[in-house]
C-alpha cells in the first residue's frame, strides 16, 4: 500500500475533529475521510508493511486536544454515535492499552468528555506496537 493513501498533513480530506498518530519513523498521520477503507485500517496496513509502530496518539475535537502517553503497547481509536430523544451526537474515543487493560477518553463534539478504564478492546480498535504484532503472528 502506498503511503499516498494516508494524510501526512491537514488537507481537504482531514476533518476538524480527528485523531492524529505519531509514528516510530517520525511521520505524523491525520485521520481522513477519503472514500475508501477507514484511515485506522489503512494505517495498520502501512505499519505492517513498513514494520512501524504508533508512538503517540492525540485527538483534536471542538478546539481541544487530548494526548495519550507516548510509547504504549497499543493505541485505541473508535467512533460512537448516540441518540437521546431528538438529540444525537458523535463521540471520538481514543486511548491506550498496557497489560490487557485500557484507558479510553471519549470526546464529544459539544466539548463533553468522559474517561473510563476497561479491558483492552483488541483488534480492530487497538493497533499494537510492531513488536507485539510480530509476536501475535508467530
Amino acid at each position: 500500500m502506498s503511503d499516498t493513501f494516508l494524510s501526512k498533513k491537514v488537507d481537504k480530506w482531514v476533518p476538524p475533529n480527528r485523531w492524529v498518530a505519531s509514528l516510530s519513523n517520525g511521520e505524523t498521520i491525520f485521520e481522513d475521510v477519503r472514500p475508501m477503507a477507514p484511515t485506522w485500517e489503512r494505517l495498520l496496513i502501512y505499519l505492517d508493511e513498513n514494520n512501524l509502530s504508533i508512538t503517540g496518539l492525540r485527538a483534536q475535537v471542538a478546539g481541544l486536544e487530548v494526548k495519550m502517553p507516548k510509547n504504549q503497547e497499543g493505541y485505541i481509536q473508535k467512533k460512537r454515535m448516540w441518540t437521546t430523544g431528538a438529540t444525537s451526537g458523535k463521540v471520538l474515543c481514543i486511548g491506550y492499552c498496557q497489560g490487557g487493560l485500557a484507558l479510553i477518553d471519549e470526546l464529544g463534539e459539544d466539548r463533553s468528555s468522559m474517561r473510563r478504564y476497561c479491558r483492552d478492546p483488541e483488534e480492530p480498535w487497538t493497533i499494537y506496537s510492531a513488536k507485539i504484532r510480530k509476536m501475535r503472528q508467530e
